[in-house]
């Protein structure tokens, strides 16, 4: 088994996004909206914002509380959408169960959306109408390919929530030829659609879920989950511990997606601004 550092592969984007901005002398400005106190939301925010002064980024955070409704964050949302100091929106995912997340997303400036997540950029990417891939699914993307493995004929399962993250993937990868699927925990024969997988892509925030007797041996894992055992304590969809004699590539948690994510948010806040 090889782990696939995102970390050192995250570093080296970071420092080409900061050599862009420097030598181009780019004004960039980010804002970051984050809706109550989920903790891996709150770490997330702050490894970003430690990011973005890194490289140069204009760091803007707005923060509401718990009880906030779906209207007053989209009144947010318009004011920055026509703030000319403002190049990049993101919302920071998930949202409190009582809001409208797609609502929310929806009344970003598609021209604003860095994370790719608005319908407009969704339809269009997969119409093939441009090119610019979410900044989570571009960076899974590099991951994998930096296990320099040759996919053909490979079946790849994206085991996801959220269809606004898993169907820009699933659609990158079958223009790619690649035989992709996308599943839900709600679907009754997933456990057997994920052992069958040579790569398994898994965010859906459930803690060490995927074990050994879920996966096809040699399979490669890229974990995206995110989950708070304890204060000091973070660990991916995945039971690394489990799986690792088992599977032949693996993104580790913490350390693996996570920092690409970041990585691919600095790049996509330049794209926008230029």
């Amino acid at each position: 088994m090889e782990i696939i550092d995102g970390k050192q592969i995250a570093t080296e984007i970071t420092e080409k996004v900061a050599d862009e901005i420097k030598a181009n002398k780019l004004q960039i400005g980010l804002a970051v909206i984050l809706i109550g106190n989920d903790s891996a939301s709150e770490l997330y925010v702050k490894l970003k914002k430690k990011a973005c002064i890194k490289v140069g980024i204009d760091f803007h955070l707005y923060r509401f509380p718990d009880n906030t409704n779906t209207d007053e964050v989209i009144e947010a949302i318009k004011f920055l959408n026509e703030d000319r100091d403002i190049n990049a929106i993101l919302v920071q995912l998930p949202l409190p169960k009582e809001l409208d997340t797609k609502k929310i997303i929806a009344a970003i400036d598609p021209k604003k959306d860095v994370d790719g997540f608005h319908p407009i950029n969704i339809q269009k990417y997969i119409n093939g109408e441009i090119d610019f891939l979410p900044g989570l699914n571009e960076g899974i993307n590099i991951l994998l390919a930096s296990t320099k493995q040759d996919l053909t004929n490979k079946k790849i399962c994206i085991l996801a929530n959220s269809d606004e993250f898993a169907e820009p993937l699933e659609k990158y990868f079958t223009n790619q030829g690649l035989n992709t699927k996308h599943i839900h925990l709600t679907d009754p024969d997933w456990t057997d659609r994920v052992k069958e997988a040579d790569i398994l892509i898994t965010a859906v925030g459930k803690a060490l879920l995927i074990t050994k007797d879920n996966i096809k041996e040699d399979a490669i894992i890229i974990d995206v989950g995110t989950n708070r055992l304890t204060k000091n304590t973070i660990v991916g969809d995945v039971d690394f511990e489990s799986v690792c004699d088992k599977c032949s590539y693996i993104t580790p948690v913490p350390g693996g997606v996570g920092p690409m994510t970041i990585a691919m948010l600095l790049k996509n806040s330049v794209r926008l601004a230029r």
